[in-house]
């Protein structure tokens, strides 16, 4: 059977989000292998030890699916090339992740990561309240910078006791949808990657009146 190689990169999703929010858990949980610049706290955060990115996550996966329509899996990149046979004529997007430091005093760092991005998933903590602040600073931030770019605002760790509901994240963030998630979940994660991915497609389907397969490049043979 003949090995076909992706286009690099066609779609670029930066994860941001305050402090401790779940974004390297949820890059890493999706990607196994995502690179990752970050430090130890010096303290424990609410208990445990941890640690922060100070420069960014870079995570990469593939958007396979066997027809347009369907929601499709997201498979870490490298398990895709093992495996690639598996999914021999399926529609696959390689997509990249960029997670970003959501320390505010980060911003020149998240201003280089945003270039070129399709779309956005912020992540909070919704077990958090006193995070509110940062992570309405955060997509005030984003919001001028990106304008109408597809977006995806997450209420995380919503495995834990005392956790707020989504709808009250959207309250407290003034937004119109949040969905829940729990950044450890694998396939809770998935479904809020996917649900951006198909809201960019919707984008670039409106500004190109093709169909998602005619979107889709073919894959090349080596």
């Amino acid at each position: 059977m003949a090995v076909h190689n992706l286009r690099s990169y066609d779609y670029k999703v930066y994860v941001t989000g305050p402090f401790q929010a779940g974004k390297t858990t949820m890059i890493h949980t999706l990607d196994p292998d995502t690179i990752s610049v970050e430090r130890k706290l010096r303290d424990q955060y609410r208990g445990e030890e941890s640690t922060t990115t100070t420069g960014f996550d870079l995570g990469r996966v593939i958007w396979a699916r066997k027809s347009a329509e369907s929601a499709g899996l997201i498979i870490p990149k490298n398990e895709f090339l093992r495996e690639r046979d598996e999914y021999y004529a399926w529609l696959a997007k390689e997509v990249e992740l960029r997670g970003v430091p959501g320390q505010l005093h980060f911003k020149f760092v998240r201003d280089t990561m945003r270039i070129n991005s399709n779309g956005v998933l912020l992540i909070v903590d919704s077990s958090d309240p006193a995070m509110i602040g940062d992570a309405s600073a955060i997509l005030a931030e984003t919001l001028a910078a990106f304008g109408n770019l597809p977006m995806v605002v997450i209420a995380n760790k919503q495995d834990l006791p005392e956790s707020a509901y989504p709808f009250q994240v959207s309250t407290w963030l003034g937004v119109r949808e949040t969905i829940g998630m729990s950044a450890k979940d694998k396939e809770s994660c998935k479904d809020a990657l996917i649900l951006l991915l198909r809201k960019i497609e919707g984008v670039l389907m409106n500004r190109t009146s093709r169909t998602p397969e005619e979107s889709t490049l073919p894959f090349q043979q080596i």
